[in-house]
């Protein structure tokens, strides 16, 4: 019944939960399991956790209709000294045929516990160069926790310059910083 002479990465039944109004499957949920298929690919290269880092243009073909059998196959197009490049290719069975519904091409990168990029062939447990101290790595996280909500204060429109007529509040404090150093700076001038 199959085109492919190697195992499929994923093989799901679609259910009736998994539709929009129309009665398709949504195109997220055939994402995601074109992400998992992916991922299942790079992981059978590397001991190590891999992460997605991009997706390229996925066009769906065909719909995938409540009861079909949906198969990701993979072929890993490359692999770089962090990264990996695997194709996916979907297809659906539906009474009896095979339909192609759509492909695409994901990247993933093998990453040490402190989700930094690490070579997928290095042996467990090593880190990213200069990883060794985990303080610097939680202050990563910090900075990229406040970076999010105050992207989500932008997207709220909260202090969004376009929309409010002002400075974000992250940008106010930022500002409010400048000026206590130029004061700071005038000062020791004058003196």
């Amino acid at each position: 019944m199959n085109s492919h002479k190697t195992c499929p990465a994923v093989r799901v039944v679609m259910f009736p939960a998994d539709c929009n109004p129309s009665g398709n499957i949504f195109g997220g949920i055939i994402l995601s399991h074109i992400d998992i298929a992916g991922a299942i690919a790079a992981k059978q290269l590397t001991v190590h956790r891999v992460v997605t880092v991009s997706m390229d243009a996925v066009v769906f073909k065909r719909p995938v209709l409540v009861g079909d059998i949906l198969t990701c196959w993979t072929e890993v197009l490359k692999k770089g000294r962090t990264s990996i490049k695997v194709k996916i290719t979907v297809e659906v069975e539906r009474q009896g045929k095979v339909i192609h519904v759509t492909e695409g091409t994901a990247t993933y990168v093998a990453v040490d516990a402190n989700h930094r990029s690490i070579p997928w062939d290095s042996p467990v447990g090593t880190l990213a160069e200069g990883s060794g101290d985990s303080s610097e790595a939680d202050a990563d996280a910090d900075a990229a926790a406040s970076d999010a909500n105050a992207e989500a204060d932008v997207e709220a429109g909260e202090g969004c310059l376009p929309c409010r007529g002002g400075p974000s509040p992250v940008e106010k404090t930022k500002r409010k910083g400048k000026k206590k150093n130029k004061k700071g700076k005038k000062k020791g001038k004058k003196k």
